[in-house]
């Protein structure tokens, strides 16, 4: 799972959603909150994260290059 969403911290503003190019991210209607739809479809770009005023949303790669 690319983006992680720490549900204590997120104020449910849906910049996330709204910015993701990707169409990943959609709000689940009883949380309020934002949702992977699409898991394996993330590209990684990090706009979520970004976008977030909060800093709720984090980026989890699925690979460790070192």
């Amino acid at each position: 799972m690319p983006i992680k969403v720490d549900v204590k911290k997120c104020i449910g503003c849906s910049r996330c959603v709204r910015e993701c190019p990707g169409d990943v991210l959609c709000m689940d209607p009883k949380t309020k909150r934002p949702i992977n739809k699409y898991k394996n479809d993330c590209w990684y770009c990090g706009v979520c994260v970004i976008e977030c005023p909060v800093g709720a949303a984090e980026m989890e790669f699925p690979i460790l290059i070192v």
